[in-house]
């Protein structure tokens, strides 16, 4: 979906009171985001949505066409977001080892807090709206595709220094270890405790040697 710059939404609507149309589109999709994300699409209303982001429903309508085309904008921006931060991890100035096994921890720690128990918006988007939604479907396997990509390169980094297993092909492990993931993040939708989600990480790490 084509997101409008602040400068292009600020020329429409200039005449629509409350909150002014140069409103931060930024910040806009992620406070939209953090609604789905605790609420789930279908019961997030356009009522609760201008309520959070101090929108009236003209500038949500002309800006993202529909209630719909905002969690499009919020899924990317949210999507974008943690794919920065899982690359950061595993490309730390780290022995690859250490750095995927602490880009791993990393789910472990998110979805055993208070705020795992809203899941992952990707993950989330998945399990509400696929198959049927065809708009958002297309977000979502590029997110899933370019998180796998990431951990392929984390796989081949180490099997470059040993500490992998060379046999092992990277872009299986990399779905193996992105099915591992978005696993956790559903049972950090539970009462699943850290000790034992890192436990599954210790053994998915065990079968790369």
């Amino acid at each position: 979906m084509k997101r409008l710059s602040t400068s292009a939404s600020a020329s429409k609507l200039t005449s629509e009171r409350g909150r002014p149309r140069e409103f931060d589109i930024d910040e806009v999709t992620e406070i939209a985001g953090r609604v789905f994300w605790e609420q789930g699409y279908h019961a997030t209303s356009i009522e609760s949505l201008c309520t959070s982001t101090g929108l009236f429903r003209a500038s949500l309508y002309s800006t993202f066409g529909d209630k719909h085309g905002l969690l499009v904008a919020a899924f990317d921006r949210y999507a974008e977001g943690a794919i920065a931060r899982l690359k950061e991890r595993l490309q730390a100035k780290l022995p690859p080892r250490e750095a995927l096994r602490g880009a791993l921890l990393h789910y472990t720690q998110v979805a055993a807090q208070l705020s795992g128990r809203h899941g992952c918006l990707i993950t989330n988007a998945a399990i509400e709206l696929l198959p049927a939604d065809e708009a958002l479907r297309p977000h979502i396997e590029t997110t899933l595709r370019r998180i796998s990509s990431h951990l392929a390169a984390a796989v081949v980094r180490g099997q470059q220094t040993g500490e992998f297993n060379p046999d092992l092909d990277e872009q299986e492990v990399a779905n193996y270890l992105l099915c591992m993931i978005q696993g956790m993040r559903v049972l950090g939708k539970v009462n699943v405790s850290e000790k034992e989600l890192v436990l599954i990480v210790n053994m998915a790490m065990r079968a790369l040697v």
